[in-house]
This record gives structure tokens, C-alpha cells and sequence, in this order.
């Protein structure tokens, strides 16, 4: 095999050998007088053994020559040429690592069934050896050597003398017990052998049982190899059991496995969309086939890598994110992290100044500060951020928590915390310290606040509903002091300005649900829409409408009803998810978050749905987001 990984063929003996005068051991094939270094029992031009002998003639000491003047010259410019060129050479290599690798595996098969072949050549088995050359010839079509061990075999086949019946009988009896000892053995390359060569020399010898084992054999050592990445072998043992059996489903699958991968490694480190979509094909049906998961996920980073060396941000961002969501890692978490801020800021990488304060530009916040959740996938719970507009800084507000929001005047937050010693409802001041644990029900949450910040509403499991599923809202002082005092039987509350009061209710039948909003001068509430699906409800400044998100098409989009009259309009018409509206504190903006670019982010938009452009990463995952809320104040 050459250095390039392609396929050679064994060496053919030099006649200038002889005239040649060698320093060392030696081979000389007494059959057609090559000489070879030894490496090998057999001689590699004719496939006889060979002796051994040490030439008398020694290597006589050339006479040295004084090199000319002008190489002093310019050699140093011709070394020069040479390490460049060679370093190029080691690029171009290192591109088609795949292809060569996969010519290496095959070129040592191929030699392996030859020297078989030429085993069974000088044992007499001539029929074996046939089946072992013509399967060299199948790896390597291009095999000089056993094309003419080949031609050697069926000549001396054909000069044979045909045996007679009973010589013939005890020939395949002794070739089926061989095969039987070997297919018992699990030798399934050798039983395959054993088992042509009866089928050749009497195709009527218990043709099923034969076949049977013919093509267990096959299927096995197909399976075998695939184990040992050695598929190009692969493909020809399943194309043979196919033949065999061309309706077995599973073999056909295998076989499509195989090949699959045999196509994508071709484009490793050659071709990265190629070589990732190849990987992707195989993914979508079986993940866990050999190393694929594994090699997805490096195409993607690796193509990740190139596309960043080129600055294109948002293209490698593409390629990360990919990647993580076939494996999670974090070192391509953070990779992906870095790349969608420089898609969206085009700044440097982000630079994290403490567990707390991230230092990063926030494009196209306009004002105030925006509280939201991003899902830490090491923890595998959420944590509450705050970004602020006027500084350019986010700043993690609480780990274990979620469902953030402001009160009126932005000066403290309300969060549920998760998974602690104490869950339930928690306030904290906005610069990050005074927590104060108002409620220690771990069912408690969306909490919101009244328009005077004096008290919080939430929501609680209602254990008194007749149907299985209901929420009560109650509403208690911000401090957590005083009694708890039920405000209505439904979820998703929000308080607005004015006195306005909405959440999602349904009957006492848990029927006629939707968005109903209540005052404290309204006998009873008054109903705006009609789905129970119709959540994260979020005023306008003035309390004239109403922004929501409802998955009353095929997915989840961002609507805004007005109030009191109930007109809805429809502001995203995304296939992707589109969801927890919230209006800035002015009323020019709405934001909210989506997955429409293949990972979580918060986005901006006018009221009318104009204008829609992301602002901020979330991440890749964000479970159950529908349970999530985000908060806009000043």
C-alpha cells in the first residue's frame, strides 16, 4: 500500500534484479526466479514458496563526488520549494483522510483472500483457491496479481480430470462437513467458502439446509464487519445475501445503513455539508448506527469552526446550535452562544465579568428592563435574568427560578422558585439582594402584581373543582402578611391598569373556557375569547387590549383582543412557535419569544406585528416554555 492510502498491487519481480547488487538477505523464488525482500513465505510475482539465500555480492562504496558550486547556491531556494510543496501535499492528504482510509481497508482484504488463495493453490484445493481470487477481485477489481492466480486456477481446473461420481460424492461430503464444522464455529467467512464450493461442485446436496447456511453465514459476517468498519466488505457480503433472499427486509436496511455512512465518510473533512447531510440521513433512521451521533455532531462543530475563521457569524451560529442538539456539549454551547452575539451585535465574544453581570449589548431593546427565563441544561432547571437597555448588561437575578415579573415601578421582581429547600413565590429587590419568600406552596405560580404594588395574585391547583385540571387565583399582600383572599377560578392572571383584572376561565363544568377580564364595579366577569388555550396574557399600557399567545391553529402565534368589545387580531403567522407576548412600558413594542430560526430567542415587534427581529438568545432548549412568562417595566 502507498502512502496514499490507494490501492497497489503486490510487487512484480524486477528482471534488472538480477543484475543488481544487494547488501543483506534475500528472496529467490525457485518457481520463477523473483527475488523479494522476504516479508512474505510466498513469492508476491508467481504465489510459490520461496527460499532464503545471502547474496555473496556486497554494495560497493559509490565514489563521492564534490557537489558543484552553484548548488550551495541554490539549494536553500529549492528546499524552500520542496517544504512548501510538501506542506501542501500534507493538506490535500489530510482532506481525503476518509477516501484513503476506507482504499486501505479494502486493499487489506483483498490481500488477505489472495494469500488464502494461494494457500489453497499450493495445497491442490483449486476450487478453493478459485473462490478466493475471484473475491480479491471483487475488493479490487484492479488486482494483477490474482487475476493472474486466477487464470493459473481454472487452467488447472480445466486440466483436471473429471472425477466420477463417487470421488465427487465424497468431495462434497467432506466439503459440507467442513463447512458444518465452521458455520458451528462461527467462522462465517470460511463456512461461506466451504459452502460455494459444495454449491459448485454439486448444486442438488441438501440445496436448503445449504442455503440456509449460505445465507446466515453471509448475513453474519456482514454484521461482523460492519462492527469492525469495514463496510465496503460489508456491502459485497449483503449484496450477496440478497441475491440469495432479495425480499429480507431487515438484510436490505442494513445494507442501506451501510452504504449511507460508507457515503457520507467519503466527504469527511472534504466537504462538510455533504458530509453532514450524509450523517443527518443516517441519524433520522438509526441514531446509534456505529459512531453516527458522534460524527454528526464533529461535522457540525467542525464546519462550525471553518464558517467562524471566516467571520460568518450567523452561519456558524447555524452549525453549533445543530450540533447541540444532537449531543449537548457545553464546549459547543458556548460556541454557539458566542456566534449568535456576533450574528446580532457583531462585537467582540462576550465577556463574563462575574457569576451575576454577563457585560453584552442588547440590540434593539428600546427601553426599561426585560425579565425573562433561560433553561440551564448542566442543572436542568431555569434561571431568571434581567437585561437591562440603558447599561447594556443582563444580570442573573435568581437560580432555580422562573415565571419573573415586575412590579409596576420595576423596582422589585416576583419569581417561583424551583426544586429547593423552599419553593413557592419569592420577591427580590431589583439590584439583586433582600429575597423574601412570600408564599411556600410549592403549586404556587404566574404570580403578577396589583397597579399599586401592594398586592400579588397567583394561582393554585383548585382541589374543590368537580373536573380534574382547574386553577383557583388568589391574591395576598406583597409582603406576605394578612389572609389570602380568592379572586376567581381559572390561570394565566395578569392585573392591569384601570382596575382590570384577566385571566382564563372556564364554566363550572370546566366548559366555555377563554380570556375573561372583571373590575371590581362588574357584577361579573366578561368573557373576550373562547379557547382554554388562550394564555400569558399581557395589558397594553392604557388597558385597551390585551396581548395573549393561543394555539387555536396549527401551532402557537401571539394575537391582542381588545377591551371591552372582544375584537381579536392575529400578529405572527410563524409554522414555528410563537409565544409569551408582553407590551413595552411605552406601548410601541411587544416581545415575545419564538423557535423559528431552530433555537429559542425573544424577539421584537410593533402592535401591529410589523417589523419582527430577534434581540436575544435563549438557548436551544426551553422546555415546557408554554409555563414561562416574560416582564417589561421601566
Amino acid at each position: 500500500m502507498d502512502t496514499t492510502g490507494e490501492p497497489v498491487a503486490p510487487p512484480v519481480a524486477d528482471p534488472r534484479l538480477a543484475s543488481t547488487t544487494l547488501a543483506g538477505d534475500f528472496v529467490i523464488c525457485e518457481h520463477c526466479g523473483a527475488r523479494t525482500d522476504g516479508s512474505s513465505p510466498f513469492c508476491l510475482n508467481c504465489g510459490f514458496r520461496v527460499r532464503t539465500e545471502t547474496p555473496e555480492l556486497a554494495v560497493e562504496a559509490a565514489p563521492k563526488r564534490r557537489a558543484p558550486a552553484w548548488l550551495w547556491i541554490v539549494g536553500p531556494f529549492f528546499l524552500v520549494i520542496v517544504l512548501l510543496l510538501g506542506i501542501v501535499g500534507i493538506g490535500a492528504l489530510g482532506v481525503y483522510h476518509g477516501l484513503q482510509e476506507r482504499a486501505q481497508l479494502t486493499r487489506a482484504a483483498a490481500e488477505e483472500h489472495y494469500n488464502r488463495g494461494l494457500t489453497h493453490l499450493e495445497d491442490g484445493e483449486i476450487e478453493l483457491a478459485i473462490a478466493e481470487f475471484e473475491f480479491a477481485l471483487r475488493l479490487v477489481p484492479d488486482y494483477p496479481a490474482a487475476r493472474e492466480k486466477l487464470d493459473e486456477a481454472r487452467s488447472k481446473l480445466q486440466n483436471k480430470a473429471t472425477p466420477t461420481s463417487e470421488v465427487r460424492s465424497k468431495a462434497v461430503d467432506l466439503l459440507f462437513a467442513q463447512a458444518l464444522e465452521l458455520y458451528r464455529a462461527e467462522k462465517w467467512d470460511e463456512a461461506v467458502v466451504k459452502l460455494d464450493q459444495v454449491r459448485s461442485i454439486d448444486p442438488d446436496f441438501q440445496p436448503t439446509r445449504v442455503e440456509d447456511m449460505l445465507f446466515t453465514s453471509l448475513c453474519n459476517q456482514a454484521s461482523w464487519l460492519v462492527t469492525q468498519e469495514r463496510l465496503e466488505e460489508a456491502l459485497r457480503y449483503f449484496d450477496r445475501a440478497l441475491e440469495i433472499r432479495p425480499g429480507d427486509e431487515d438484510i436490505a436496511k442494513q445494507r442501506r445503513l451501510a452504504a449511507l455512512y460508507l457515503t457520507a465518510i467519503s466527504y469527511w473533512a472534504a466537504d462538510w455539508e455533504k458530509a453532514i447531510a450524509g450523517f443527518t440521513t443516517l441519524y433520522n433512521i438509526a441514531p446509534d448506527y456505529l459512531d453516527t451521533t458522534e460524527r454528526l455532531y464533529a461535522a457540525h462543530v467542525s464546519y462550525g469552526d471553518i464558517l467562524a475563521r471566516s467571520y460568518a457569524w450567523c452561519a456558524a451560529k447555524q452549525q453549533y446550535a445543530a450540533a447541540v442538539r444532537v449531543k449537548f456539549s457545553q464546549e459547543a454551547e458556548d460556541k454557539r452562544i458566542s456566534a449568535n452575539w456576533l450574528c446580532l451585535t457583531s462585537t467582540p465574544t462576550p465577556v463574563i465579568t462575574s457569576t451575576a453581570t454577563i457585560t453584552q449589548q442588547v440590540v434593539g431593546l428600546p427601553l426599561g428592563k426585560l425579565a425573562f427565563s433561560i433553561y440551564n441544561q448542566k442543572t436542568q432547571t431555569y434561571d431568571v435574568f434581567v437585561v437591562h437597555a440603558e447599561d447594556l448588561r443582563w444580570v442573573k437575578m435568581a437560580a432555580n427560578a422562573d415565571q419573573p415579573s415586575f412590579r409596576p415601578d420595576g423596582g422589585r421582581l416576583a419569581f417561583r422558585r424551583l426544586n429547593s429547600d423552599a419553593p413557592g413565590l419569592c420577591t427580590k429587590n431589583i439590584e439583586g439582594n433582600d429575597e423574601i419568600c412570600i408564599h411556600p406552596s410549592p403549586g404556587a405560580a404566574w404570580p403578577t402584581w396589583s397597579p399599586d404594588g401592594m398586592r400579588i395574585a397567583y394561582v393554585l391547583p383548585d382541589e374543590e373543582a368537580e373536573h380534574e385540571g382547574a386553577w383557583a387565583i388568589y391574591s395576598f399582600n406583597a409582603d406576605g402578611s394578612g389572609e389570602e383572599q380568592l379572586v376567581a377560578k381559572g390561570r394565566a392572571p395578569a392585573w392591569g391598569p384601570d382596575g382590570w383584572f384577566a385571566y382564563n376561565g372556564c364554566d363550572d363544568n370546566g366548559e366555555n373556557c377563554g380570556i375573561r377580564v372583571l373590575r371590581e364595579d362588574m357584577p361579573f366577569p366578561l368573557q373576550l375569547t373562547h379557547s382554554d388555550h388562550d394564555l400569558a396574557l399581557s395589558f397594553s399600557p392604557d388597558g385597551k387590549e390585551l396581548a395573549y399567545m393561543s394555539d387555536v391553529g396549527r401551532n402557537w402565534n401571539i394575537y391582542v383582543v381588545t377591551i371591552p368589545d372582544g375584537q381579536v387580531r392575529q400578529l405572527t403567522r410563524n409554522e414555528a412557535e410563537d409565544g409569551l407576548p408582553v407590551w413595552s412600558p411605552d406601548g410601541q413594542h411587544i416581545a415575545f419569544i419564538s423557535d423559528r430560526d431552530g433555537e429559542w430567542g425573544i424577539y421584537l415587534m410593533n402592535p401591529d406585528g410589523s417589523e419582527q427581529r430577534k434581540i436575544l438568545d435563549l438557548g436551544t432548549q426551553l422546555p415546557n416554555w408554554q409555563e414561562e412568562t416574560l416582564s417589561w417595566s421601566y
